[in-house]
């Protein structure tokens, strides 16, 4: 319908011509000279304002787009200005052409979405080329940001693509936007374990791994009654790499084994125990038994119990000789 419209009213605003007057050879001249002119100055624009951003923000798809948009801008006011010269009617065209990038926009929402998102991760730069992150479900290493996904390259050699619409609005984690990063690592002691002398040996063993940062500290802090343990969490800073971090908790988990077995420490695990049952009192009843009484079972509203009610009815009773029975009473038979 917007398509529609802007014809309408490019058709009725031409009603003779788009051209008013006859061209002469040397207005096309001219119209060629402005369009020549136009081309050079817009690439060389361009090329100036991608260096500046080059040093503002860096080498990327933001400089590269931006310097482009520059270029386009100057080379469409200097083909507009041609074709005035040219004695065009650029108002209604114009009208026309903005029409129809609506229509487009909103036929590309998407795909615009994420050029635009693309250009707010350059500017805001959440995380560089080179830089390991998380982006929602998805970790790996910033290789590029087009004009429609980020690219990662996962720590298995995969190449991830997240479109940057999910990137912008979800959350990012960046892994190694600092030169240092903690990790955790839980440890089980068993309950008879002298938990002061495990703590020292914990930070010792700590105090042996290399790839541990010596500061920040290391910690062992104890932080639960665990179902088969009581458990320290050890907090230890490190490269901020996914290669460094898993050499460290190799290093780390190898030293704490080292200093455990050294000092006698056990380390927990799930145990399971079977009660054999003979060390209680076998004889709970002392070895007698005896009969066992019947307790009262609920019965009807009445209170009588159901045994008593289905000898009831096997008799026959007079009319007017029914009476409530309680129980333990015994009916009585009938007269014929």
């Amino acid at each position: 319908m917007i398509a529609l419209a802007a014809a309408d009213r490019l058709a009725q605003s031409s009603d003779n011509s788009i051209i008013d007057e006859s061209l002469t050879v040397s207005d096309w001249v001219q119209a060629g000279i402005i369009v020549a002119a136009t081309v050079v100055v817009a690439v060389l624009a361009a090329r100036l304002v991608r260096r500046v951003l080059v040093h503002v923000v860096g080498p990327g798809f933001a400089a590269i787009v931006t310097a482009r948009l520059v270029g386009y801008l100057l080379f469409l006011v200097g083909l507009f200005y041609a074709l005035t010269s040219l004695g065009v009617r650029v108002g209604p065209l114009i009208g026309a052409i903005g029409l129809g990038g609506l229509v487009l926009a909103l036929a590309l929402q998407k795909l615009v979405e994420n050029f635009f998102s693309g250009l707010i991760l350059q500017a805001r730069r959440p995380f560089r080329v080179g830089d390991t992150v998380r982006l929602g479900d998805h970790l790996g290493i910033a290789t590029d940001i087009d004009s429609r996904t980020t690219v990662l390259r996962g720590l298995d050699g995969a190449v991830i693509r997240v479109p940057n619409s999910e990137v912008a609005a979800g959350p990012i984690v960046n892994l190694t936007s600092e030169p240092l990063r903690r990790s955790e690592l839980e440890v089980g002691v068993a309950y008879d374990t002298n938990l002061q002398a495990a703590q020292d040996c914990l930070i010792e063993a700590l105090g042996r791994v290399e790839r541990v940062s010596a500061e920040p500290p290391a910690q062992a802090l104890l932080t639960r009654f665990g179902s088969s343990s009581i458990d320290f969490t050890l907090y230890y800073w490190h490269e901020s790499s996914v290669p460094a971090e898993l050499a460290a908790r190799h290093d780390v988990i190898l030293s704490v084994h080292q200093g455990f077995a050294a000092a006698g420490i056990t380390i927990a695990f799930p145990q399971v125990v079977v009660w054999p049952g003979h060390e209680e009192d076998a004889q709970p009843y002392q070895g007698r038994s005896g009969p066992i009484a019947a307790a009262p079972a609920p019965g009807p509203r009445s209170g009588t119990p159901p045994a008593l009610v289905r000898q009831l009815s096997r008799w026959r009773v007079r009319p007017g000789l029914w009476r409530r029975l309680k129980p333990g009473d015994e009916p009585r038979p009938s007269r014929r």
